[in-house]
């Protein structure tokens, strides 16, 4: 039996229901003053670890929604911080699907009621409105309206005293008045601060103080406790109902350090160590896991069956695939296709990640019962045979990498400048056939077609391909579709996860054929796509703004979200390293190649797949085809044993892998896609 998640508290009693979601982030805030970028990579992984004693919730000031929705990268649950009471400026995020906001704060004004300020602040449909007021005065408070109390600040006058807080929190208690804390709660326990000459007051006590009002007891003494011990102590006693009603009042408080709240709690043995911080660098049960690229931080999803068995979704760690659907009790993961699953949508995408996540980490209490339950539907990967993940709907190819355009151009228009006039405008793609699109491994038979007259010659040459060419590339997999007459919206809503494409091309049919609608014959044959796809969430280590662009685009494709992405690939021509492409130079960044390709109402179906277009750098040694590589065969590519290449010959095999940063320093691994090419067939 698979153990249920653990609240990951110690103790006994009302421990849990006393701890549980008690600390907003609020990086933002003094005195941690994050930047945005540090505060959002923070809260993400602050929900990667999973500590029960945070809320999850990111605290933002209304002035810098607009930076918080060109940053966040996950969906964030929200409190908006209101210097004064005005209307809330939420059209920034309106329609933001990453975005609800759960909280709005705001200070009362001098000479003000809490009423006027209701009457002012127009708070979202399913959002709380709490007003901050100083400790020692108390309000009438209209149904459905929270309080907020400052608790601290820079200079010792900004300190309520204990008796203070003693009197809001027993106002708060008899009228049944909800509240927030914030300021000067970083540490559990009470205790002097030689800064301020002033006492801090500790999180800890405010906690305890709250339980003795419910009880009707007088909450000055705990409040004035520095006895870490009596405190953990009277934590581990307090009985459940009174926890319950406390936190009922106590809804949180706000911490610009989401990670010394739980640490203290931790060394006062009131929570588990295993989530006591976020987790940076992954921990798993399964052998290997971790010194591998496919930690549990990475988790990519693919389609395997077993001799005699049929294929099933599981998800690779280390170098075993783990078995979905029996794990997970859902019949989603018996289909022979991601497409199911990925249907399903965002949320869905993000809670299964999670679920798996906490079933392989071997520092939960109840890795021991999870490891039992879940050794059995471990397979090692030399054991399984690999399936194409999804099944495509629409292939989609495009031709966004600087360089490799420029390349191009010079080689064949080098009177010309090298860039039609539209390549800066709009990424430039074509429709490509989905029904050629094979897994990583697939042997890959030599295409014939026509091919340019010989010298001096008027007529084609119809024959095998002399110049069958890769295309090293990063493919996307679509899980939510749009109706027709729909443009895209956010990326992430839409878009799954990554997978490595090898677009094969012949060169020389190409040549011929593609004036003026384009690709046809010399791409058609066959396109081969990773067996991993892994999940957009697992790569936001790797996100970047996204490379400068001029002109400015047209409205539609401006960047509102970083989708750069720092990948390093890898060609290797028979086992041999012949060129490293990085993604991180691409020109068109994918959230831009999805805008485009919808712009005119076009459907996304689950299961489309659009692909990059060859993947080029700057330098020589960064270019991700042979045509590039050996300057449409001019300078032929000298092999370590001997060989020479200008395009590909029978037997050869090419294998494009790649990698991206992870949590702490860590490498996630995007898998490989490989293919063997075999002779053309004979016939007509």
């Amino acid at each position: 039996m698979i153990m249920p998640e653990a609240a990951g508290f110690g103790g006994v009693g009302g421990v849990g229901p006393l701890l549980e979601s008690l600390v907003d982030d609020a990086g933002l805030f003094p005195p941690s003053l994050l930047p945005m970028s540090a505060a959002v990579r923070r809260h993400a992984e602050d929900e990667d670890g999973g500590s029960p004693v945070l809320t999850h919730r990111f605290l933002c000031p209304a002035g810098r929604l607009d930076e918080l929705r060109a940053t966040a990268i996950r969906p964030v649950r929200l409190g908006v911080i209101l210097d004064a009471p005005e209307p809330v400026r939420l059209d920034v995020i309106a329609g933001e699907p990453l975005i609800e906001v759960e909280l709005i704060e705001v200070r009362l004004p001098a000479g003000s009621s809490v009423e006027d300020v209701v009457r002012l602040v127009q708070v979202p449909e399913d959002a709380r409105l709490f007003v901050e007021v100083p400790a020692g005065e108390t309000h009438h408070v209209p149904a459905g309206v929270g309080l907020k109390v400052r608790c601290g600040g820079v200079t010792a006058d900004h300190t309520p005293t204990a008796h203070e807080l003693a009197g809001f929190f027993v106002h708060c208690v008899e009228n049944g008045i909800p509240f927030k804390a914030t300021a000067g709660l970083h540490h559990a326990v009470r205790h002097p601060d030689p800064s301020i000459g002033a006492y801090r007051h500790g999180f800890l006590n405010l906690l305890l103080a709250v339980c003795a009002a419910v009880e009707g007891r007088d909450p000055v003494p705990v409040l004035e406790s520095m006895d870490r011990h009596e405190l953990a102590r009277r934590a581990g006693a307090v009985p459940v109902e009174t926890a319950r009603r406390a936190r009922e009042l106590f809804v949180s408080y706000g911490s610009c350090n989401t990670r010394t709240p739980v640490a203290d709690l931790r060394t006062l043995g009131l929570v588990d160590g295993h989530r006591a911080t976020a987790t940076a660098r992954p921990s798993s049960w399964v052998p290997g896991a971790d010194s591998s690229g496919y930690t549990t931080a990475n988790l990519p999803y693919g389609v395997f069956s077993l001799p005699g068995e049929r294929a099933r979704v599981g998800v690779r760690v280390g170098d075993q695939v783990l078995d979905l659907a029996p794990v997970l009790h859902d019949e989603v993961f018996a289909s022979g296709s991601l497409n199911a699953f990925i249907a399903r949508g965002r949320t869905a995408w993000h809670d299964t990640r999670r679920r798996v996540q906490r079933l392989l980490d071997a520092e939960a209490p109840e890795a021991a019962a999870n490891r039992a339950a879940l050794e059995p539907h471990l397979v090692p990967l030399e054991r399984v045979r690999m399936h194409l993940p999804i099944e495509v709907g629409d292939y989609v190819d495009f031709y966004c990498s600087l360089e490799h355009a420029t390349n191009l151009g010079r080689m064949f228009r080098p009177d010309e400048n090298p860039l039609k006039p539209n390549w800066r405008h709009l990424p430039v793609g074509y429709h490509g056939r989905s029904g050629t699109v094979v897994v990583s491994g697939t042997p890959v038979v030599r295409p014939r077609g026509q091919r340019p007259p010989a010298a001096g010659g008027e007529r084609p040459v119809f024959g095998p391909s002399v110049k069958l060419d890769i295309e090293a590339e990063l493919g996307f997999v679509v899980g939510t579709p749009t109706g027709l007459g729909e443009p895209a919206g956010d990326f992430a809503e839409h878009v799954f996860g990554v997978a490595l494409v090898n677009d094969w091309s012949a060169r020389d049919i190409q040549a011929w054929e593609y004036v003026p609608l384009g690709p046809f014959l010399g791409k058609s044959f066959a396109t081969s796509m990773s067996a991993w796809v892994t999940p957009l969430e697992a790569l936001a280590h790797a996100r970047l703004p996204g490379r400068a662009q001029e002109p400015e685009p047209l409205d539609y494709l401006r960047r509102r979200e970083r989708w750069g992405l720092d990948i390093a690939m890898e060609v290797l021509l028979d086992g041999e390293v012949v060129s490293r492409p990085p993604y991180r130079e691409m020109y068109w960044t994918p959230d831009q190649m999805l805008a485009h390709m919808t712009v005119n109402g076009a459907r996304l179906r689950t299961g489309d797949l659009f692909a990059s277009g060859t993947v080029s750098g700057p330098d020589a040694g960064q270019r991700g085809s042979f045509i590039e590589m050996t300057w449409n065969g001019a300078e032929p590519l000298k092999l370590a044993d001997g060989r020479t290449r200008t395009f590909l010959e029978d037997g050869d095999t090419v294998t494009v892998t790649a990698t991206a940063p992870g949590p702490d320093g860590t490498r996630i691994a995007l898998g490989e896609v490989s293919g063997t090419v075999q002779p053309a067939r004979t016939g007509q």
